[in-house]
């Protein structure tokens, strides 16, 4: 097998951070440049998809999982070994985010949602 070097030009502040993030995963940077343009080449995944949120509880070590389970039925992981402090924090977040965007857009009553403002255009 006949191997070829791949590189990227970066601002030395990059290089420097990228570095320190190999050192703290335990890989090379060589390592890590392989793995992640192997991972975006095997990725066929459309940039949009139909699924459901899943959060799994890990007993043993105290930590959750965050995944997305396509309706294929093929499930994705998106990171695991989160916190519960980071979970709280993403709720509290997500809460205070979601009733900004209730009190934008007048919503009142629990189960209503928006409404296209197109479809309302001229009717009172």
């Amino acid at each position: 097998m006949e191997f070829k070097s791949v590189s990227a030009k970066m601002p030395m502040n990059e290089v420097t951070g990228f570095k320190a993030f190999c050192e703290r995963k335990g890989i090379s940077p060589a390592g890590l440049i392989r793995e992640l343009i192997l991972r975006e080449m095997e990725s066929h995944i459309p940039s949009t998809v139909a699924g459901k949120n899943k959060i799994y509880y890990n007993r043993e070590i105290d930590s959750f999982t965050w995944a997305i389970e396509r309706d294929s039925e093929e499930e994705i992981e998106i990171i695991k070994n989160v916190s519960p402090t980071f979970l709280e924090n993403l709720m509290n977040s997500l809460v205070v985010s979601l009733n900004e965007r209730a009190a934008f857009i007048g919503k009142s009553k629990d189960g209503s949602v928006a409404v296209p403002g197109v479809i309302l255009r001229g009717r009172k």
